[in-house]
C-alpha cells in the first residue's frame, strides 16, 4: 500500500514539473513578436506627442518643399544622388555591423547609417511623414531619428562591444516596405550564441535601407 501511494505521489509530482516547464516555455518572450508590437506601440505613443508637440500645426502649414528646403540648408552638404560608404548587400552590412561592434569602431558604424543629407533628399520625400495624415517636417523627424540612433550607438557598444558576438544568423521580415525607390527591411533579429547551448535572438539595430543596389542602416536604435 505505502508502495503504490509512494508511486502515485512521484507520478503526481512529474507530471505538476512538466506542466510548470510547458508554461515558462509559453511565457518565454518572442523577441521577433516583441519587436513588432514595441515598434507599434511606440509609433502611436510618438503620433500623440508629435501632434502636441508645439509648433506642429505651424510646421505642417509650410510647403513640403520650403520645409525641405530649409532643413537642407541648415544641414548643408551636397546633394545626395546615392547612399555614400553603403555595403554592397544586406548580408554585408550586418556582417559589417558585427565587425564595428567587435572592434568598437564607432566611426564606422556612424559612416554605415543614413547621413542627414541622404535622409532630406533619399528617404523623407517619399516617406509618410511628407504627407497626411503624419505629415512631420523633415527636421523633427530627423532630430527624433538621429537621437535613437546615437542613444542605440551608445547602448550596443556598451552592452555587447569589445567582444565577438557568437553570430549565428539573422531574419528580417519578407517583405520589404517599398517607398518610392527605397525598399526598407524591417523587423531584423540576430541570432546570437553566448556560449555551447546558450543562444538568443536580439534586435540591435533598426530598419535597414537598400536603394540601388547599396545598403545603409537608418537608424542604430535596439532593444537595449
Amino acid at each position: 500500500m505505502v508502495r503504490r501511494r509512494s508511486l502515485f505521489l512521484l507520478i503526481a509530482s512529474a507530471s505538476v514539473a512538466c506542466s510548470t516547464s510547458a508554461a515558462k516555455e509559453a511565457r518565454r518572450p518572442d523577441p521577433v513578436a516583441d519587436s513588432v508590437r514595441t515598434d507599434s506601440i511606440a509609433r502611436a505613443r510618438q503620433d500623440s506627442i508629435n501632434r502636441a508637440a508645439p509648433g506642429y500645426v505651424i510646421d505642417s502649414i509650410l510647403p513640403v518643399e520650403e520645409e525641405l528646403r530649409r532643413f537642407r540648408r541648415a544641414v548643408g552638404g551636397a546633394e545626395a544622388t546615392e547612399l555614400r560608404g553603403g555595403s554592397a548587400s544586406r548580408d554585408a552590412l550586418v556582417r559589417r555591423f558585427l565587425k564595428d561592434v567587435s572592434t568598437r569602431d564607432s566611426v564606422d558604424l556612424r559612416a554605415a547609417t543614413i547621413s542627414p543629407r541622404e535622409f532630406a533628399d533619399l528617404v523623407y520625400p517619399t516617406s509618410p511623414n511628407a504627407r497626411p495624415p503624419y505629415r512631420l517636417s523633415p527636421g523633427f523627424v530627423w532630430m527624433r531619428l538621429s537621437g535613437q540612433s546615437r542613444s542605440g550607438l551608445t547602448r550596443v557598444l556598451q552592452r555587447r562591444g569589445g567582444r565577438d558576438l557568437g553570430f549565428a544568423g539573422y531574419s528580417c521580415n519578407r517583405k520589404p516596405e517599398i517607398q518610392g525607390e527605397n525598399r526598407l527591411w524591417t523587423g531584423c533579429i540576430l541570432t546570437l550564441v553566448d556560449a555551447p547551448g546558450d543562444t538568443t535572438r536580439q534586435r540591435l539595430f533598426g530598419t535597414i535601407l537598400e536603394r540601388n543596389r547599396r545598403f545603409k542602416f537608418v537608424s542604430l536604435v535596439n532593444q537595449f
